[in-house]
Formats: C-alpha cells, sequence, structure tokens
C-alpha cells in the first residue's frame, strides 16, 4: 500500500507539470467536445472509441449553460445545466452545476457539481479521477 501511495503522489506531480499551452481564450471552449478516452486506477487500463464502457459529449454554449449526453447500453441519457469558468495557475477550469442528482455527473463530492479542465487547447479533462473515478478525456 505504501509503494501505491508513493506511485500515486509521483504520478500527481508529474502529470501537475506537464500541463502547458493550457487555454487563455475563454471562447475557445465552446462547441461540442466528445469523450476519446477512458482510464482507470490501474496503470495501463485505457481504453478508446466503441471499447469505451459507455460514448458521451458535452455541449458548451456562450450564454453559461451546457448539455451532457451519453450512451451506454444503447440507451441514451442527456441533462442540462449551467457552468462557470475559474482561472487557476495551472490554467482554465469549468465548474458545472446540474439542477438534480444524475448518474451523469462524474464527481468526487456528490453536491451536483463537476469541474473540469484544460489539459491543453485540445484536451478536456474531468477530475473524477482523483477519487477513484474513471479519467475521462475529450476533444473538440
Amino acid at each position: 500500500m505504501k509503494h501505491f501511495t508513493i506511485l500515486v503522489a509521483f504520478l500527481s506531480v508529474f502529470n501537475s507539470c506537464s500541463k502547458d499551452a493550457v487555454v487563455t481564450d475563454n471562447t475557445g471552449y465552446y462547441g461540442k467536445w466528445t469523450l476519446v478516452k477512458m482510464s482507470g486506477s490501474i496503470v495501463n487500463s485505457e481504453t478508446t472509441g466503441s471499447a469505451m464502457e459507455w460514448q458521451e459529449f458535452y455541449l458548451f454554449n456562450s450564454n453559461g449553460t451546457f448539455t451532457k449526453s451519453r450512451e451506454r447500453n444503447m440507451i441514451k441519457t442527456t441533462i442540462s445545466g449551467t457552468y462557470v469558468t475559474t482561472t487557476h495557475s495551472d490554467g482554465l477550469y469549468l465548474e458545472l452545476t446540474y439542477p438534480n442528482d444524475s448518474e451523469l455527473i462524474g464527481s468526487c463530492y456528490g453536491n451536483q457539481k463537476e469541474i473540469l479542465y484544460f489539459r491543453d487547447n485540445n484536451n478536456l479533462s474531468n477530475t473524477w479521477n482523483s477519487c477513484d473515478g474513471p479519467g475521462l478525456e475529450y476533444k473538440k
């Protein structure tokens, strides 16, 4: 367990140091962002394309609203909400707020909020993996 903790700490530090070319244009995120990669907490557990457990996308509108849609086992689920942007030292974050609880919310906190961040101009990622959820990566 001690080795696992050290590995997680190392990967967290390594990942935080690799964030470059972060989105600075607050309009660059408008539009559709499609899930392209899922990863688990086990090393080399990435899946892409049709091999992923589900397919999903976000659609960010310029008026501060978004729609999230997921298709899993041929069942499509959609929910909409609002978002705000926040800028941190490592880049731009999107804080999504949902109107009610939903299985689509990928969050560590259970408070109808979801946090996404830009790894760079072309990659949007979730923060759910910091609490044993899947790592999800989206591309525009």
